[in-house]
């Protein structure tokens, strides 16, 4: 079974989550066939390490970690991937596909400047 984590920075205020819960639901919706959660690097739960073992537990083999991330600060650069290889060390039977920062997507960056510019008679 495939799955798909939406992992982002987290925050203490539940309003906060609204929009990743919002993208783990449309996820859901075009791919059923996976299983879609989020999961958070502090402030929030769950970690990558907990919602990684729940998947795995619920015998999940193929793991796609999204970063939610619009930059490519620290978190990205030097976190990320150690836990990523602490994960591949815990669990060398998945198959785990770390992609880039969501920010860094071109489709995004293109989706950015047009809402943006949306409403503009004569956008530049």
């Amino acid at each position: 079974m495939r799955a798909i984590v939406l992992f982002a920075h987290g925050s203490r205020d539940p309003l906060w989550h609204l929009p990743m819960q919002a993208v783990a639901q449309r996820v859901a919706q075009h791919l059923p066939s996976a299983r879609v959660t989020c999961a958070y690097l502090e402030l929030s739960s769950p970690s990558l390490d907990a919602a990684v073992q729940q998947l795995v537990d619920d015998g999940c083999t193929e793991v796609r970690v999204v970063p939610m991330f619009l930059g490519v600060g620290k978190h990205v650069r030097e976190d990320l991937p150690s836990m990523l290889q602490s994960l591949i060390d815990q669990h060398p039977l998945i198959t785990f596909e770390p992609l880039p920062a969501i920010g860094e997507h071109p489709d995004l960056l293109d989706l950015m400047a047009q809402i943006a510019i949306k409403g503009w008679q004569n956008p530049v």
